[in-house]
């Protein structure tokens, strides 16, 4: 067996422990652990930390609270403004050289002036200056940081970076979508059995790849790089908090445990075996004593607090930063939690956003939900809103109000842009979806409902998804995406181009507008220079003003977390493939954002008949007659697009049709139309099949002709038959006249019954048959006929006599029940 030791210390806003493990009570190998860096004999010098607005302008930032040794605050900036530089002082301990200077991440540079070089030595109780800009390359926390190698110690010294950046951000509604390139390497997946991503603040990626028990990092260049734990349990849940510590959390028979990967190459791993107990806010508990039981899901906030789901309670917990400095024993708390008294199989997907509040899927018989808990009555009375799903599972809402919704029965991650909007992975249904902040619209911005893994290149919302679990978005509103391939995972990413594909276009005809929809996911307000239509064929695309709400003359604005729409016409002016730009400037990193325009311009297709005409030989009035097949062609060089086929002319009643010709036919293609003549009067009768599409001529016609004749005269006969025979006076018999005929055309019109020269009555003719009902009244033998006078295709026809035997009955033949002595009919 394995023995646990836990071993607590203080970081960031929260108390982390070490896990030691031994095989044997003699032997322990610790897991390497670090929470500050390794001691060097080069640090920095302390500085004031900015306060306020100075360092979070927007509710919900980075606070960057219990900042690590080795770690620097810059004050807030954005991306179009100059923040100036900050000095950073490095102290030496030792007699030193600097080798070399490295600022690992674009958001901050190294500026000249400062009095740290490479080549310089430094004696010990010396100081030299960094002179550092914070240039944001993206909303939202960000982190960089600097090596400074040296010739005293292997080990470059490492600098932290940390600061809020703000940026308005363009998302485009559908985007172009990609497979991340190293992700399916040969034609397999990298991954496998991943279910979770996480985002720093340098926009680097990190996968908990579950099966193959690594974490994967993919940094801003496209680099894939694995990250091994010291530990053999797989990562199946992962965050990262504002220092770019990495969080995971490991699966274990008993326990499961919890771990973490710092920056600069330490990790440590705690866990026991979860055991009930009451932790609140006031009285939390120490890790030691619950332990935990199946955790998932992962989630941290804008302050440095992690929480995570425990399905043994089906309540979120979080460790508590109690102790400062040093180390101390690692607490956590029970959130009073709506989730943990739902019924069924428990909650599923789980996420905090930035204010710290809980997002959790709630999927129990028919119902199919998202719910969102703040965390003030997470610890205190529990309390929660639908924020998307309705009280039946599956699929719809799109464009709607997400509480109206309907999502499907497994969702995967849940994960937040900078402006708050909520992305899932909405596995069952095949798509990931996006719930705006600000509105509560629930839009799909991945998947087309079908599993697959097609469509790179194309429109994220027309490709293909198979089981998508993890989702992440980056500070550029890119999305990341979990799917399967054809073999094991690979991750898809959406782009930031977005992209309208039109299909082929007769050159010099206007298509139907194509709307996009433009969405602002950063934290600060998009302000536009001017757009224009770039690229190979700019005249061919225009701004359609009809479906067009985004205002687009220079110097209009999108609020952060809105979004407005765009509509796009195609004319070609010319054949074959088109394509074009449409680039907007603006106040973003980039300064541009683009739309990619594509189509085809057509030839105008052309419609050819054969046989020209169709002429049916006489047919009597009322029948049908064989068909005769006419062959519609498209002789043109483009897709024809048919409006409609339909019988046309004076004697349109007369003829009929069927055909397989659908709503478009392709160059060079053909469909069969096939003609019927069914008269409805006698005499020559004329009419046309006329088919209307975009084809020159428009809308074309071919010829119909026929003569309705006077119809045969079929002959008839008639049988009578009855319900009972013999019968008693006082009950009831029904007789029943069918009437046959030599065709298949079913006769018309009535049937008389008599009793010898005694009329009783008639009856009209149903499916050849006519049915009558009489009450006997006296005992006598009634010598019955049914007389059938014949319609405009029958003869008239009579029975012969047919014999009905009324004996006497119980009651006096004076009276049936007060009825009076004679025949009555019951029913015609």
């Amino acid at each position: 067996m394995f023995r646990f030791e836990l071993r607590c210390f203080q970081y960031a806003g929260l108390l982390v422990c070490a896990l030691l493990l031994a095989s044997t009570p003699d032997f322990a190998q610790q897991i390497r652990r670090s929470v500050d860096p390794p001691k060097s004999i080069v640090s920095l010098a302390p500085a004031p930390k900015p306060q306020g607005a100075i360092l979070a302008r927007l509710s919900g930032d980075a606070s960057f609270e219990y900042t690590p040794a080795n770690y620097h605050v810059f004050a807030a900036a954005s991306v179009d403004t100059d923040a100036g530089v900050e000095v950073l002082t490095l102290n030496f301990a030792a007699e030193t050289r600097l080798t070399h200077i490295e600022s690992k991440n674009r958001d901050f540079v190294i500026e000249a002036g400062g009095t740290c070089h490479e080549g310089s030595s430094y004696t010990r109780g010396g100081a030299c200056s960094l002179l550092v800009r914070f240039n944001p390359q993206g909303p939202g926390h960000r982190l960089g940081s600097i090596n400074i190698s040296h010739s005293a110690e292997a080990t470059p010294m490492f600098l932290g970076l940390v600061g809020n950046g703000y940026s308005p951000v363009v998302s485009f509604t559908p985007s172009v979508i990609t497979t991340v390139p190293g992700t399916y390497p040969s034609g397999a997946g990298l991954i496998s059995g991943a279910t979770a991503l996480a985002v720093d603040g340098g926009d680097i990626v990190y996968v908990a790849d579950t099966g193959n028990t690594y974490i994967r990092e993919i940094d801003s260049s496209g680099t894939i790089t694995s990250v091994q734990p010291a530990f053999s349990n797989p990562p199946v849940s992962i965050a990262v908090d504002s220092f770019g510590y990495i969080y995971n959390l490991n699966s274990s028979a008993t326990p499961w445990y919890f771990s973490y990967i710092n920056p600069y190459g330490g990790q440590s791993a705690f866990g026991y075996t979860y055991a009930a107990g009451t932790c609140t806010a006031s009285t939390p508990c120490a890790f030691s004593t619950v332990g935990m039981g199946s955790p998932a899901h992962l989630g941290i906030d804008a302050y440095g607090d992690l929480f995570f789901q425990e399905r043994s309670k089906g309540a979120a917990e979080m460790p508590v930063a109690a102790i400062s400095g040093g180390s101390g024993a690692f607490k956590l708390w029970y959130l009073s939690d709506i989730y943990a008294y739902l019924p069924g199989p428990g909650v599923e997907s789980f996420a905090v956003d930035a204010g710290g509040n809980l997002y959790t899927s709630y999927i129990y018989n028919t119902d199919c939900s998202i719910l969102e808990e703040p965390l003030y009555t997470a610890e205190s009375t529990p309390t929660f809103t639908r924020v998307a799903g309705a009280s039946a599972c599956g699929f719809s809402g799109d464009g709607g109000q997400a509480r109206g919704a309907r999502i499907s029965t497994t969702l995967g991650q849940f994960a937040f842009d900078i402006a708050g909007n909520l992305y899932f992975a909405d596995t069952g249904n095949q798509r990931v979806r996006r719930i705006d902040a600000t509105t509560g619209i629930i839009s799909t911005v991945a998947g087309n409902g079908t599993a697959g893994y097609t469509g790179d290149g194309g429109a994220a919302t027309s490709a293909t998804l198979n089981n998508p679990t993890g989702i992440a978005v980056d500070s550029q509103g890119q999305v990341y995406i979990i799917s399967s391939a054809t073999t094991n995972q690979v991750l898809r990413q959406i782009t930031t181009n977005g992209t309208l594909s039109f299909s082929a276009q007769v050159q010099g005809t206007t298509s139907a507008a194509k709307v996009i929809t433009v969405s602002n996911t950063g934290n600060s307000e998009l302000v536009l220079s001017n757009y224009a239509f770039t690229g190979t064929n700019p005249g061919d695309f225009s701004i359609d003003p009809t479906t067009t709400s985004c205002i687009l003359t220079s110097g209009a604005t999108l609020g952060a977390g809105l979004s407005c729409k765009i509509g796009v016409t195609f004319k070609p002016g010319g054949t074959g493939a088109r394509s074009a730009s449409l680039v907007f400037n603006d106040n973003t990193v980039t300064n541009q954002n683009t739309i990619l325009l594509s189509g085809v311009g057509a030839t105008t297709p052309t419609f050819s008949f054969s046989p020209t005409s169709l002429s049916f030989p006489s047919e009597p009035v009322g029948t049908v007659s064989a068909s005769q097949q006419v062959t519609l062609a498209n002789t043109g060089a483009s897709t024809a697009t048919i409006s409609s086929i339909a019988i046309t002319g004076a004697n349109a009643s007369s003829f009929f049709f069927a055909n397989n010709c659908g709503s478009t036919l392709a160059a060079g293609a053909n469909c069969i139309i096939h003609g019927h003549f069914t008269p409805t009067t006698t005499g020559a009768l004329t009419a046309a099949i006329t088919v209307t599409d975009n084809a020159v001529g428009s809308p074309q016609s071919i010829p119909l002709s026929g003569t309705g004749t006077a119809p045969a005269i079929a002959k008839t006969g008639v049988k009578i038959e009855s319900s009972a025979n013999p019968t008693k006076t006082c009950n009831a018999v029904t007789f029943t006249a069918n009437v046959t005929t030599d065709t298949g055309v079913l006769p018309t019109g009535e049937v008389e019954f008599m009793n010898g020269a005694n009329r009783l009555g008639a009856a009209k003719i149903t499916n050849a048959q006519a049915q009558f009902s009489i009450l006997p009244l006296r005992a006598e033998t009634m010598m019955l006929t049914a007389n059938y006078p014949g319609d405009s295709a029958h003869e008239a026809a009579a029975s012969t006599v047919y014999k009905l035997v009324v004996n006497a009955g119980s009651k006096l033949n004076t009276t049936c029940g007060g009825l009076p002595v004679r025949p009555v009919r019951l029913h015609r």
